[in-house]
């Protein structure tokens, strides 16, 4: 998990360093006139009107994620199951000629998670056997830490790259494999979350903008609990932006 956010971190302070040599290169001097600046300028802006439906700077929105493919082929959380519905609020923190910077903070209201559980029990002979099944929990949280980077800014279809960091609140202890064997075999409640991915942003009239994306998630709870079960999931999500 230390790996993951580290990985993340970097790969965010990459995005903005990138950001930040594109946008300086575009407020270099030209050797053109004032005027053929000034005509150059009125034109680029034209263009960007033309492509770019939503200018607004805000926007809210929502968006529904469902894993596809398990990473994990092995362990505890193979096979694991997890889908999300989120409402998001994004706002423009920089921006050049090609790209866009965006603040973002999703709030999750519901969060479904369905893992397999191997347990084992003591038999009537003293023997022991093991017992696989399912169970699905409910949870809800926040991801108040992320960015996304869009391409081609100005255009009707942005590529992008984003990150997100964020705590989630389940019912029940995630994992839950106690047995009279194993009574302490328990995660927690509180765990947390962080993704990293891209997608194609789409615009749309009236500053709307559809949202097509994967990321690869990964859910822990940071050993807060008696036991560590990382759930990595690769998902797939689609939602609308408004820009306001």
């Amino acid at each position: 998990m230390t790996y993951f956010f580290s990985s993340q971190s970097a790969v965010l302070w990459l995005i903005i360093l990138v950001f930040s040599l594109n946008s300086s290169q575009a407020q270099n001097p030209s050797t053109k006139t004032d005027n053929s600046k000034g005509k150059s300028q009125n034109q680029s802006s034209s263009l960007e009107q033309e492509g770019e439906y939503s200018t607004s700077r805000n926007e809210i929105g929502f968006n529904v994620g469902v894993s596809t493919f398990h990473k994990d082929l092995r362990g505890p959380s193979a096979g694991g199951n997890f889908g999300t519905l989120s409402f998001r609020y994004s706002h423009v923190a920089l921006e050049s000629r090609s790209l866009k910077l965006r603040y973002v903070a999703d709030l999750i209201p519901v969060a479904i998670l369905n893992y397999p559980r191997n347990r084992e029990f003591q038999t009537s002979g003293g023997t022991t056997q093991i017992v696989r099944d399912r169970k699905t929990v409910y949870g809800y949280g926040i991801a108040p830490g992320g960015l996304q980077l869009n391409f081609r800014r100005g255009k009707k279809y942005q590529p992008f790259a984003a990150g997100n960091i964020g705590i989630m609140y389940f019912t029940q202890v995630v994992p839950d494999l106690r047995t009279p064997l194993n009574p302490r075999a328990t995660g927690a409640k509180l765990n947390f979350t962080a993704e990293m991915g891209g997608g194609l942003e789409i615009g749309l009239k009236n500053n709307r903008n559809l949202i097509i994306g994967y990321k690869y998630h990964h859910l822990s709870n940071l050993y807060t609990g008696n036991m560590n079960v990382g759930f990595n999931s690769n998902m797939v999500y689609t939602g609308m932006n408004f820009g306001f």
